[in-house]
């Protein structure tokens, strides 16, 4: 077997060192693939009366009801418009799965802690709080998401009333 297979089959194999990168509102991001469960087109959402701006609506996965968030708003950025690009990343909140919009997905790749680099003082509170660091991909600055911060557990919406 190859170097590279072996190389390969490794990295797979450590799931927490290999992070989706995707357009986030303008963006490029990366987040962690270990509670990422699947990744959808987009389905038909619908809307959650009084809940929070940054929830878009929710989805039906499977005859389970999923809510999806718009992380942009989140981060105080611009709200994200659903396109054909446009994805959806299930993710493992806790015991729950939540929807996770982003504008385009850019691709898997390996990832390791050494390659982290300071936050820039210019970042939003929002951004600060939810970016770990920033890290080169093909000449691009990419900003490592946390998860856990992004998610805050503030999204769960109550389906009989809509109030989060």
């Amino acid at each position: 077997m190859s170097s590279l297979m072996n190389l390969t089959g490794s990295l797979l194999e450590d799931e927490g060192r290999l992070v989706v990168v995707c357009n986030i509102s303008g963006n490029i991001l990366g987040l962690p693939t270990a509670p990422i469960q699947e990744v959808l087109a987009i389905p038909e959402i619908r809307p959650v009366h009084h809940a929070p701006p940054y929830v878009k609506g929710v989805f039906n996965l499977r005859g389970r009801v999923i809510v999806l968030i718009d992380p942009a708003v989140r981060l105080e950025l611009q709200p994200q418009e659903l396109c054909s690009e446009s994805r959806i990343l299930v993710v493992q909140a806790g015991s729950e799965l939540l929807g996770v919009l982003v504008d385009s997905l850019l691709g898997i790749f390996p990832f390791s802690a050494e390659q982290l680099t300071a936050s820039p003082e210019s970042l939003t509170r929002s951004l600060k709080k939810a970016v770990e660091g920033f890290f080169f991909l093909n000449n691009k600055m990419v900003g490592l998401l946390k998860i856990d911060e992004l998610l805050e557990r503030n999204t769960e919406v109550n389906l009989e009333t809509g109030e989060i």
